[in-house]
């Protein structure tokens, strides 16, 4: 279809389409796109097709080269300077308007050592300072007298900088300063720690997205494994000495193309220039790791495969949606989803077609994925754990600590999972408890649940709508089907529908699994988890520092912590999984 059209009309519109449509690093990702032919070839034809006088058929040789000369300056300026060139002396930086020139002047530069990492991966440096260099109007308070962390006398000011690892020396630039700290960003890394490897992203430099790509995967795992007990410790206000030691970071060999969603975002599109077109989307991507503008991401490498395929394609089609005016949202920006599942057929767990894997944008359509021997259906769009490969170990850890017996040699006989979305702990755990019952505040992955436990055949499984502080004071019962078995056989003697309150449920061998979203579990919730007081409870967190704040309320509870187990959920990036596993602690 390409060779249908003259090589001039080609030209003219690759060049109105990099120099209109694009900034400098998409239309560098463009050109060298497999499909850059089709997209040129779709504009050439609804151009022609236009009437005679449309601007991309009938550009002057002139136009042309005014084109070109603009495309050559803003977006292929890294070309070579000629030898007679006029060196131009750089402006100084536009400080910031808000900018605070205290303790550091605007882009000023520092050479620092790196101590340690923040639980948002970014590097803690200390900058020698005088607390008599206070500016007037700047009091130290009473807390932060109090505060050692802002001991600069003694212990340096505090300047945080991205993409280091500790023990390496690095000079950084200042780009604002706080109360008690400032923030920098790395230009050189002078001396190198023996664990830096190569980021395989181009743009881990500036993208948010990643944050410890430059950390080899082994060193990852043990500084999120070192944080996680360090939280236990100073925010949880725990003695090292009173809960086992955190185990080793558990994690799988697949650490890049392994997230099976993201959601990149466009800011609101802006006017085209020279009149061509409608709307622009400036970038579509992810927001950078100083401040909140979005970086252009045309590929993510810790993405799957076939999303990335997919995202090569969309992106074209967002573009070209504003160029032509057919974007929904044209007063605003907006986040884009890419889920990639297999297409919900309809079929059961034991149907013999072969499932199709589908890289889903509509949040509203149904898709499902297989968890060992279970399958879950889900909206797109709503929360379902993003790596397939680490999803089956976590759901081990969970039913091994859920199913031993309890500290008198009883078989735990009941489960409840608070915040259980889709039921992924809940419908794991069921061949082992007696009854089950999930909540969740989302009607939506309610019925999803729910639909599961029928997809998948499971009948003593109950799920309800509602906040997870309501489940221990629900007056409404709970009705399961329970399974009477010959322990000698393993077969199903008899079946009964059964009808109780959880607040009913014998504690003894009750069993509670919280997987609370990051903000963790309200005090609300915590207090009527120890009125009911059950026999043990598995707490798994996406925010370790939160669980750390709660685990203080239980173990002062009268719980015990036996395991801590971190998850490697997300490599190359800062999130941590965190398993704590707590049992009731018996008076003799």
């Amino acid at each position: 279809m390409l060779n249908r059209h003259s090589s001039t009309q080609k030209r003219q519109v690759l060049t109105l389409l990099m120099v209109s449509l694009f900034s400098r690093r998409l239309a560098s990702a463009f050109v060298y796109s497999p499909r850059y032919k089709r997209t040129i070839s779709t504009f050439v034809a609804r151009r022609s097709n236009n009437n005679a006088g449309s601007q991309a058929s009938t550009l002057s040789q002139e136009q042309i080269w005014q084109e070109r000369t603009i495309a050559s300056t803003q977006i292929f300026s890294t070309a070579s300077k000629p030898d007679d060139a006029t060196e131009v002396t750089p402006t100084p930086p536009q400080v910031p308007r808000k900018f605070q020139p205290w303790p550091f002047q605007y882009h000023e530069e520092l050479t620092l050592t790196v101590e340690a990492l923040t639980n948002r991966g970014i590097g803690v440096c200390r900058a020698s300072i005088s607390a008599t260099d206070l500016p007037a109007d700047r009091k130290i308070t009473s807390e932060e007298e109090s505060d050692e962390s802002l001991d600069v006398e003694n212990k340096g000011w505090v300047v945080f900088v991205p993409s280091v690892i500790p023990g390496e020396t690095v000079r950084c630039r200042i780009y604002r300063n706080f109360r008690s700290y400032s923030e920098a960003d790395l230009i050189e890394v002078i001396d190198k720690s023996a664990q830096r490897v190569e980021p395989v992203c181009p743009l881990f430099a500036e993208c948010g997205g990643c944050q410890y790509q430059h950390m080899d995967i082994s060193i990852q795992r043990e500084w999120k494994t070192s944080q996680v007990q360090e939280l236990l410790e100073r925010v949880g206000k725990l003695d090292p000495d009173s809960f086992p030691s955190t185990k080793p970071t558990v994690g799988t060999d697949e650490v890049y193309n392994y997230r099976s969603k993201i959601t990149p975002h466009y800011d609101k599109p802006i006017k085209t220039e020279n009149g061509i077109g409608d709307l622009k989307i400036r970038a579509i991507g992810f927001k950078k790791k100083t401040n909140r503008q979005l970086v252009d991401v045309p590929l993510c490498h810790i993405a799957t495969d076939r999303i990335n395929e997919k995202l090569a394609d969309y992106r074209e089609e967002k573009f070209l949606d504003a160029l032509e005016g057919r974007l929904k949202k044209r007063k605003k920006g907006a986040t884009l989803l890419l889920r990639d599942a297999l297409i919900y057929d309809g079929a059961g767990e034991d149907s013999d077609v072969e499932p199709e894997p589908i890289v889903e944008t509509d949040h509203n359509v149904y898709v499902k994925t297989i968890v060992k021997d279970l399958t879950f259906r889900f909206l797109a769009g709503n929360f379902f754990q993003n790596n397939p490969y680490m999803l089956p170990v976590m759901v081990d850890h969970v039913l091994e600590a859920a199913t031993p017996p309890n500290t008198a040699g009883n078989q735990m006989t009941h489960l409840i999972d608070c915040y259980c979305g889709s039921g992924l702990f809940c419908l794991s755990a069921s061949k082992e408890f007696d009854v089950c019952v999930g909540i969740e505040l989302n009607a939506k992955a309610v019925q999803e649940a729910q639909f599961n436990a029928n997809l998948n055949q499971i009948s003593n499984c109950k799920f309800v709508a509602a906040s997870a502080e309501a489940i221990f004071l629900s007056k409404d019962p709970v009705e399961v089907v329970t399974k009477e078995t010959d322990p000698s056989t393993g077969q199903i003697i008899s079946e009964a529908l059964t009808s109780t309150l959880v607040k009913d449920f014998p504690t003894d061998t009750t069993v509670v699994v919280i997987d609370p979203p990051r903000k963790g579990c309200s005090e609300e919730f915590l207090e009527q988890l120890y009125n009911f007081s059950p026999a043990r409870v598995v707490y798994m967190s996406c925010d370790p520092a939160t669980q750390a704040r709660d685990t203080e309320g239980i173990v002062g509870a009268g719980y015990s912590i036996l395991i801590v187990q971190p998850f490697d959920l997300f490599p190359q990036t800062r999130h941590i999984e965190s398993l704590i596993v707590f049992e009731k602690e018996v008076s003799n």
